[in-house]
């Protein structure tokens, strides 16, 4: 059995989920005093932001692993949907009279990861290579700063308004980037297709041989028979 190898950018990454509960405890401490807001959008922004090096550096030193594969998108979807349920449970909104926007915005996001998510492993079940999509990261960077500005929105209603204005620029993203996401690896429904096509193509060409040979077996049989009657006579 092979040793799990955890370098430096695999660490970045487990220090993100690390970071979660901590986030996750100080929000709901937030009650106790106004200003705790600030001690949880700082820590989601150093979470943010390890997305960002972690990731950058793997590619740069060539330092990618499976391990880091597996644990950096569970890291950024937990860290999303985390920050996702803040602002829906804070009703930040409220403060701007457009309670429901935090909803609407977090079904569209979290529905889209469920949809990519699911293209992946039919990729992956097919062996179809999808590459990394440019406009998923900005999704994804516009995604985080929204969340972020949202979590210091309970200090000052212009806070609030600014971090509005970010969630529907993040939201935007999310449905064009989906959109051009599975545009981009539609061959992952067009392989399936044209292997299906084949094997009926295939199919029908062997129902028509089948129909020959037997086309030619009875007239072979019928030759016989002719034959044996005349000698018979």
């Amino acid at each position: 059995m092979g040793k799990i190898r955890i370098n430096l950018p695999t660490k970045i990454t487990i220090a993100r989920l690390a970071l979660i509960p901590l986030i996750v405890v100080a929000y709901c401490l937030q009650s106790l005093a106004g200003w705790v807001c600030a001690v949880t959008g700082v820590l989601f922004w150093i979470a943010g932001w390890t997305d960002f090096f972690d990731g950058y550096i793997a590619r740069k030193y060539n330092m990618v692993t499976d391990l880091g594969k597996f644990l950096d998108p569970i890291a950024d979807k937990i860290l999303v949907i985390v920050g996702l349920a803040f602002v829906v449970d804070g009703q930040y909104f409220a403060a701007i009279g457009i309670p429901y926007v935090a909803v609407i915005c977090s079904i569209i996001i979290v529905a889209r990861e469920f949809i990519i998510g699911l293209l992946r492993q039919i990729a992956a079940l097919k062996n179809f290579v999808i590459a990394a999509d440019k406009m998923g990261k900005l999704k994804t960077v516009a995604t985080l700063t929204a969340l972020t500005t949202l979590l210091f929105s309970p200090l000052h209603v212009v806070i609030t308004w600014i971090g509005f204005v970010e969630l529907i620029i993040a939201t935007v993203l999310t449905v064009v980037s989906g959109v051009h996401y599975i545009y981009k690896n539609r061959g992952v429904f067009e392989e399936e297709d044209k292997a299906n096509g084949e094997a009926c193509g295939n199919a029908e060409n062997c129902a028509e041989d089948n129909k020959e040979n037997n086309a030619a077996a009875a007239a072979e049989g019928a030759e016989i028979a002719q034959s044996a009657d005349k000698e018979g006579k």
